[in-house]
């Protein structure tokens, strides 16, 4: 009898609610995450992004971009969740965060660091010279691009480093593919991809052979032509 009248009790307080529109208030009370302003999820995303909660700063960057796109914060938003995806090494989402910030804002005064980092994303997945070269590659084209366009950027210096380090991956890449054909005794392919190295890469660290084996695959090439016209 008491469990009832309890429950009738309820009832009529939830309905007394409803009417004076109360009970929308009561109902929404677990969302007051909807309610934040951009000046609050800014300052959750940096004070996380301080203590190093990356993973809560890139939410709190995100739901700031997604609420507020044209709020004056959004930018700074936009920017922290690339370093905030860096930082925790998701270095996917952290390029193509990267990127999208350069296309949203492609005059804006920190481009050259953006253009360094989405860098640093390829050149942090690079792997070793015996797997597909696709990030190396990508990180070769980034640092050259910063260092054309931006020559007088602080960041030039480290680009350059990193460029050559790069570089080295693929021409070492290479050498191994030509090493490969060369040990096959398939000259002519071999001898395109050691001369790869030698016209694409001339300020990467070569392979201490590599002059040994395109003179070796020159000469090989030669003695097959001369056999071939010494055939009737």
């Amino acid at each position: 009898m008491k469990h009832t009248l309890f429950l009738l009790i309820m009832a009529w307080i939830l309905l007394s609610l409803a009417g004076c529109g109360l009970y929308e208030w009561f109902k929404s009370k677990d969302s007051k995450e909807l309610e934040k302003t951009a000046e609050a999820l800014i300052m959750e995303g940096l004070d996380a992004y301080q203590r190093k909660k990356y993973e809560k700063a890139a939410d709190a960057f995100q739901k700031l971009k997604d609420r507020f796109p044209y709020n004056q914060y959004a930018i700074v938003a936009e920017l922290k969740l690339a370093d905030s995806y860096f930082l925790k090494k998701d270095y996917l989402l952290a390029a193509t965060a990267y990127k999208e910030f350069e296309k949203m804002h492609p005059t804006n005064e920190i481009t050259p660091y953006v253009i360094f980092q989405t860098a640093l994303c390829y050149f942090k997945q690079m792997p070793t010279i015996d797997r597909d070269q696709s990030y190396a590659f990508q990180a070769v084209q980034e640092f050259e691009r910063l260092i054309k366009n931006y020559p007088q950027s602080e960041y030039v210096s480290q680009a350059q480093t990193h460029l050559i380090t790069a570089q080295k991956n693929l021409a070492f890449h290479e050498f191994a593919i030509g090493e490969y054909y060369f040990n096959e005794k398939k000259y002519e392919a071999a001898l395109g991809r050691f001369e790869i190295i030698a016209q694409q890469f001339p300020d990467a660290a070569h392979p201490p052979n590599l002059k040994k084996y395109i003179e070796i695959c020159k000469e090989k090439l030669a003695q097959a032509q001369a056999q071939k016209s010494k055939t009737p």
